[in-house]
């Protein structure tokens, strides 16, 4: 499977001449109906390993993302306010790995965060409208868990280990 992204990333880079670099990026389809833009410009690599595609940008922290949460791989124009957006988070998730409490913080007001499972099962969703927030998780098995955040305009999916 990843010889054959590999293959498709490489046919795109080939035909895309006429289209601007900083309008096309790379759209990742979540499993959840949450999508992502990542800006090819911006982006310095993008690696496969453990289960999760990590996208390395150019400046900034990067993104991971589970192979499990993810439905479809496309590339096309991006609006440059959603390229934006990806590329300003300021989202900080500590201590990880965590054993009781979680704490979220973010540049902008945060409308919910779930955990899930890797078998994809939710385990905890909070709704709240907050800039912090913190998460008693201690009732969790040991394990890696992905949390997601949803924001205004923009969902984003960290992996998180509970000791």
């Amino acid at each position: 499977m990843k010889q054959i992204f590999i293959l498709s990333f490489a046919a795109f880079v080939l035909c895309v001449g006429s289209v601007r670099a900083q309008e096309t990026g790379l759209i990742v389809h979540e499993t959840t109906g949450a999508t992502s833009s990542f800006a090819l410009s911006g982006i310095d690599k993008i690696t496969f390993s453990g289960g999760d595609m990590k996208v390395v940008p150019t400046s900034g922290s990067s993104s991971d993302i589970a192979l499990s949460a993810i439905s479809q791989l496309t590339f096309g124009a991006v609006a440059p306010t959603e390229i934006a957006a990806v590329d300003i988070s300021a989202l900080k998730l500590y201590p990880n790995p965590v054993r009781d409490e979680l704490f979220v913080t973010s540049d902008t007001e945060m409308e919910s965060i779930a955990l899930f499972n890797l078998s994809g099962s939710l385990m905890l969703r909070t709704t709240l409208r907050a800039l912090t927030a913190k998460l008693s998780i201690g009732f969790l098995p040991s394990g890696t868990y992905l949390i997601q955040i949803k924001r205004a305009d923009t969902i984003e999916t960290h992996k998180i280990i509970k000791l």
